[in-house]
């Protein structure tokens, strides 16, 4: 019966990290000072998925890449020492975002001084250089880089 219990609760600690994997799109809900948040898995094609997974971390003490550069939250369901998520902006080329505390940029019309343009997204590279004046962000896992232009010039 004990054998039971620990495969059924392995079962649900595996089926609750499938649930956020590396590649997925997320949104974040109300988060803790323990960094501890409601994440929802959504279709990346959706507004309202504001972030993408870069890397999922096994214990919540663990770091992400490149210190500060991704949002890092431990999903509120987790158990125990839980598991942290490595999260960089999900953007789409053409589309604007401005920034919005606790979701990072959400998808907008591209109007306002705060407004930032996805001119173009260049897939397994980091180098700026390639954006016009190097401007843009760039992740090191997975290897993305969004080439960026204020929306109002």
């Amino acid at each position: 019966m004990a054998a039971l219990a620990v495969v059924t609760a392995g079962y649900f600690v595996l089926r609750e990290r499938a649930a956020a994997d590396a590649g997925d799109c997320v949104s974040i809900g109300r988060q803790d000072e323990n960094n501890r948040a409601d994440v929802k898995t959504l279709g990346c094609d959706e507004d309202a998925a504001s972030f993408k997974v870069g890397k999922v971390l096994d214990k919540s003490d663990e770091a992400c890449p490149e210190d500060g550069l991704y949002t890092e939250v431990s999903p509120a369901a987790s158990a125990g020492d839980g598991y942290k998520l490595c999260l960089l902006p999900n953007m789409s080329e053409g589309s604007c975002y401005k920034p919005d505390e606790g979701t990072g940029f959400v998808k907008t019309d591209c109007t306002g001084p705060e407004t930032i343009k996805v001119t173009k997204v260049i897939k397994d590279s980091v180098d700026l250089s390639q954006c016009p004046d190097s401007a843009g962000m760039s992740y090191p896992e997975p290897k993305i880089t969004y080439c960026l232009a204020p929306a109002e010039l």
